[in-house]
């Protein structure tokens, strides 16, 4: 999976979990950071992901950021593992845009292309 189809991913998910938390907090149902990106913000938050997940080590962390819009954030590796028969790292996110900020971790797998997918449960392949 490439850095752009894990970000549409992480998209989706913020949307499900939009979705989700609008039943109990309509507060939280239409601030999350991703969900305020415009189509700038993500591109360059990508190619971030993209450089991050594929060259460089654990502990790494880089910053990313759009002087047109001041959405950015910072990415980290968090640590490396095998799992599932593959390559697995904890990806450590904190991004802001339109003034809010959300802080998640993702546990990304390569795939047999060399993409990066989100990670199945466990018992899952």
């Amino acid at each position: 999976m490439t850095a752009t189809r894990v970000l549409q991913s992480l998209l989706a998910v913020t949307l499900l979990v939009t979705a989700v938390a609008s039943a109990t907090n309509t507060w939280f149902a239409s601030r999350g950071a991703i969900a305020n990106m415009n189509d700038a913000d993500r591109e360059i938050l990508t190619a971030a992901i993209d450089d991050i997940l594929n060259n460089q080590a654990d502990g790494s962390s880089s910053e990313w950021s759009n002087p047109d819009t001041g959405s950015g954030g910072t990415l980290q590796v968090a640590g490396t593992h095998e799992d599932f028969g593959t390559t697995c790292r904890l990806l450590r996110m904190e991004s802001t845009a339109n003034s809010i900020t959300r802080r998640n971790d993702f546990r990304l797998c390569k795939d047999k292309e060399g993409g990066w997918r989100f990670a199945p449960n466990k018992g899952s392949s």
